[in-house]
Protein backbone atom coordinates (compact mmCIF):
# COMPACT_ATOMS: atom_id res chain seq x y z
CA UNK A 1 0.00 0.00 0.00
CA UNK A 2 2.91 2.39 0.71
CA UNK A 3 4.21 1.76 -2.84
CA UNK A 4 0.80 2.59 -4.31
CA UNK A 5 0.42 5.85 -2.36
CA UNK A 6 3.99 6.94 -3.12
CA UNK A 7 3.63 6.33 -6.86
CA UNK A 8 0.29 8.14 -7.10
CA UNK A 9 1.46 11.18 -5.10
CA UNK A 10 4.70 11.44 -7.08
CA UNK A 11 2.91 11.33 -10.44
CA UNK A 12 0.24 13.84 -9.39
CA UNK A 13 2.82 16.29 -8.00
CA UNK A 14 4.95 15.98 -11.15
CA UNK A 15 2.01 16.56 -13.50
CA UNK A 16 0.70 19.60 -11.61
CA UNK A 17 4.17 21.15 -11.38
CA UNK A 18 4.75 20.77 -15.11
CA UNK A 19 1.28 22.03 -15.94
CA UNK A 20 1.88 25.31 -14.11
CA UNK A 21 5.19 26.02 -15.90
CA UNK A 22 4.49 24.85 -19.48
CA UNK A 23 4.43 27.54 -22.13
CA UNK A 24 1.25 27.91 -24.16
CA UNK A 25 3.28 28.67 -27.28
CA UNK A 26 5.14 25.35 -27.33
CA UNK A 27 4.61 22.94 -30.20
CA UNK A 28 3.36 20.40 -30.99
CA UNK A 29 -0.06 20.78 -29.41
CA UNK A 30 -0.52 18.22 -26.64
CA UNK A 31 -3.77 16.98 -25.07
CA UNK A 32 -4.89 18.24 -21.68
CA UNK A 33 -6.25 16.06 -18.91
CA UNK A 34 -8.00 12.94 -20.17
CA UNK A 35 -9.46 9.60 -19.17
CA UNK A 36 -9.31 6.28 -20.99
CA UNK A 37 -10.85 2.83 -20.78
CA UNK A 38 -10.04 -0.33 -22.70
CA UNK A 39 -8.53 -3.77 -22.39
CA UNK A 40 -5.70 -6.01 -23.50
CA UNK A 41 -4.91 -9.36 -25.01
CA UNK A 42 -2.45 -10.32 -22.31
CA UNK A 43 0.23 -12.97 -22.41
CA UNK A 44 3.64 -13.73 -20.91
CA UNK A 45 6.90 -15.53 -21.51
CA UNK A 46 8.35 -17.91 -18.98
CA UNK A 47 11.74 -17.14 -17.48
CA UNK A 48 12.53 -20.88 -17.55
CA UNK A 49 11.87 -23.37 -20.34
CA UNK A 50 8.42 -24.92 -20.13
CA UNK A 51 8.03 -28.72 -19.93
CA UNK A 52 6.76 -30.59 -22.97
CA UNK A 53 3.00 -30.27 -23.34
CA UNK A 54 2.91 -26.95 -21.46
CA UNK A 55 2.24 -23.58 -23.12
CA UNK A 56 1.29 -19.98 -22.36
CA UNK A 57 -1.57 -18.50 -24.38
CA UNK A 58 -3.01 -14.98 -24.59
CA UNK A 59 -6.36 -14.04 -23.11
CA UNK A 60 -8.63 -11.01 -23.12
CA UNK A 61 -8.33 -8.92 -19.96
CA UNK A 62 -10.44 -5.90 -19.02
CA UNK A 63 -10.83 -3.21 -17.99
CA UNK A 64 -7.85 -0.93 -18.40
CA UNK A 65 -8.79 2.45 -16.95
CA UNK A 66 -6.80 5.55 -16.10
CA UNK A 67 -6.04 9.25 -16.50
CA UNK A 68 -3.55 10.99 -18.80
CA UNK A 69 -2.02 14.43 -19.38
CA UNK A 70 0.12 16.01 -22.09
CA UNK A 71 3.10 18.12 -20.99
CA UNK A 72 6.57 19.32 -21.93
CA UNK A 73 9.67 18.32 -19.97
CA UNK A 74 12.76 20.27 -20.97
CA UNK A 75 11.20 20.93 -24.36
CA UNK A 76 10.42 17.24 -24.91
CA UNK A 77 6.72 16.48 -25.49
CA UNK A 78 5.33 13.78 -23.20
CA UNK A 79 2.02 12.12 -22.50
CA UNK A 80 1.99 10.76 -18.96
CA UNK A 81 -0.62 8.84 -17.05
CA UNK A 82 -1.59 6.50 -14.26
CA UNK A 83 -4.15 3.74 -14.12
CA UNK A 84 -5.33 0.24 -13.37
CA UNK A 85 -3.95 -2.17 -15.98
CA UNK A 86 -4.30 -5.88 -15.20
CA UNK A 87 -1.89 -8.37 -16.77
CA UNK A 88 -2.66 -11.99 -17.46
CA UNK A 89 -2.33 -15.16 -19.49
CA UNK A 90 -3.67 -18.68 -19.84
CA UNK A 91 -1.41 -21.56 -18.86
CA UNK A 92 -2.22 -24.83 -20.64
CA UNK A 93 -0.83 -28.27 -19.90
CA UNK A 94 -1.61 -31.92 -20.59
CA UNK A 95 -3.32 -33.32 -17.53
CA UNK A 96 -2.22 -36.95 -17.00
CA UNK A 97 -5.21 -37.61 -14.73
CA UNK A 98 -7.91 -36.55 -17.20
CA UNK A 99 -6.07 -37.20 -20.46
CA UNK A 100 -7.02 -33.73 -21.71
CA UNK A 101 -5.65 -30.20 -21.52
CA UNK A 102 -6.16 -28.15 -18.37
CA UNK A 103 -6.31 -24.37 -18.56
CA UNK A 104 -5.33 -22.07 -15.70
CA UNK A 105 -6.33 -18.43 -16.24
CA UNK A 106 -4.14 -15.99 -14.32
CA UNK A 107 -4.89 -12.31 -13.78
CA UNK A 108 -2.49 -9.95 -12.02
CA UNK A 109 -3.96 -6.59 -11.00
CA UNK A 110 -1.52 -3.70 -11.42
CA UNK A 111 -1.47 0.02 -10.64
CA UNK A 112 0.81 1.67 -13.20
CA UNK A 113 2.39 5.00 -14.03
CA UNK A 114 3.63 5.58 -17.57
CA UNK A 115 5.09 8.13 -19.93
CA UNK A 116 5.37 8.16 -23.72
CA UNK A 117 6.87 10.43 -26.37
CA UNK A 118 4.38 11.17 -29.19
CA UNK A 119 5.43 11.65 -32.80
CA UNK A 120 2.72 13.25 -34.95
CA UNK A 121 1.79 11.79 -38.33
CA UNK A 122 -0.50 14.23 -40.06
CA UNK A 123 -3.22 16.07 -38.19
CA UNK A 124 -4.93 13.14 -36.49
CA UNK A 125 -2.46 10.28 -35.92
CA UNK A 126 0.58 9.81 -33.69
CA UNK A 127 3.18 7.15 -33.02
CA UNK A 128 4.25 6.63 -29.40
CA UNK A 129 7.10 4.99 -27.50
CA UNK A 130 7.37 4.98 -23.75
CA UNK A 131 7.99 3.30 -20.41
CA UNK A 132 5.67 1.84 -17.79
CA UNK A 133 6.20 1.04 -14.09
CA UNK A 134 3.65 -0.68 -11.87
CA UNK A 135 3.07 -2.26 -8.49
CA UNK A 136 0.91 -5.34 -7.93
CA UNK A 137 -2.39 -5.18 -6.05
CA UNK A 138 -2.92 -8.94 -6.01
CA UNK A 139 -4.39 -11.39 -8.47
CA UNK A 140 -6.49 -14.47 -9.16
CA UNK A 141 -6.11 -17.90 -10.72
CA UNK A 142 -9.06 -19.73 -12.23
CA UNK A 143 -9.19 -23.43 -13.13
CA UNK A 144 -12.50 -24.66 -14.56
CA UNK A 145 -15.08 -23.11 -12.22
CA UNK A 146 -12.75 -22.68 -9.23
CA UNK A 147 -11.09 -19.32 -8.57
CA UNK A 148 -8.64 -18.45 -5.84
CA UNK A 149 -6.81 -15.27 -4.83
CA UNK A 150 -3.06 -14.85 -5.20
CA UNK A 151 -1.92 -12.84 -2.20
CA UNK A 152 1.83 -13.44 -2.08
CA UNK A 153 2.50 -11.24 -5.14
CA UNK A 154 1.18 -7.98 -3.64
CA UNK A 155 3.79 -5.25 -3.92
CA UNK A 156 5.73 -6.96 -6.72
CA UNK A 157 6.98 -4.52 -9.36
CA UNK A 158 6.66 -4.77 -13.12
CA UNK A 159 8.16 -2.50 -15.74
CA UNK A 160 8.63 -2.45 -19.48
CA UNK A 161 8.38 -0.50 -22.72
CA UNK A 162 5.33 0.44 -24.78
CA UNK A 163 5.16 0.92 -28.55
CA UNK A 164 2.03 2.01 -30.37
CA UNK A 165 -0.03 4.73 -31.90
CA UNK A 166 -3.20 6.73 -31.64
CA UNK A 167 -5.84 8.27 -33.86
CA UNK A 168 -8.07 11.24 -33.05
CA UNK A 169 -11.69 10.58 -34.02
CA UNK A 170 -12.70 14.08 -32.89
CA UNK A 171 -10.91 16.84 -30.97
CA UNK A 172 -11.80 15.13 -27.71
CA UNK A 173 -12.18 11.42 -28.53
CA UNK A 174 -9.42 9.13 -29.73
CA UNK A 175 -8.37 5.49 -29.93
CA UNK A 176 -4.99 4.05 -29.01
CA UNK A 177 -3.40 0.69 -29.76
CA UNK A 178 -0.03 -0.49 -28.53
CA UNK A 179 2.14 -3.41 -27.51
CA UNK A 180 3.64 -3.82 -24.05
CA UNK A 181 6.97 -5.64 -23.64
CA UNK A 182 7.71 -6.50 -20.02
CA UNK A 183 11.32 -6.35 -18.90
CA UNK A 184 10.90 -7.41 -15.27
CA UNK A 185 10.95 -11.05 -14.17
CA UNK A 186 7.68 -10.85 -12.28
CA UNK A 187 7.75 -13.09 -9.19
CA UNK A 188 10.93 -14.55 -10.77
CA UNK A 189 8.69 -16.53 -13.12
CA UNK A 190 7.19 -14.52 -15.99
CA UNK A 191 7.72 -11.52 -18.23
CA UNK A 192 4.40 -9.98 -19.22
CA UNK A 193 3.52 -8.76 -22.70
CA UNK A 194 0.37 -8.01 -24.62
CA UNK A 195 -1.62 -5.99 -27.13
CA UNK A 196 -3.28 -2.98 -25.48
CA UNK A 197 -6.24 -0.96 -26.80
CA UNK A 198 -8.32 1.85 -25.35
CA UNK A 199 -10.74 4.67 -26.05
CA UNK A 200 -9.81 8.05 -24.60
CA UNK A 201 -11.58 11.32 -23.87
CA UNK A 202 -9.68 14.61 -23.42
CA UNK A 203 -11.26 17.43 -21.46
Amino acid sequence: MKNIVTICLAVFTFIVAQDTTASVSQEPQLPGWGIYVGGAFGSATSVDDLPDGHSIESRLIAPNIGVSKGMFLGGVPLIVGAGYHPRGYTYEFDNPFTGSKTEVETQVNMLDVWASVPYPIGDRAILQAGFLLGTCLGGTQKTDDEEEDIDDIEGELDYGIMLGGGFAITEQIGVNVGYYIGLAEFDEMMKFNGLIFNLGYNF
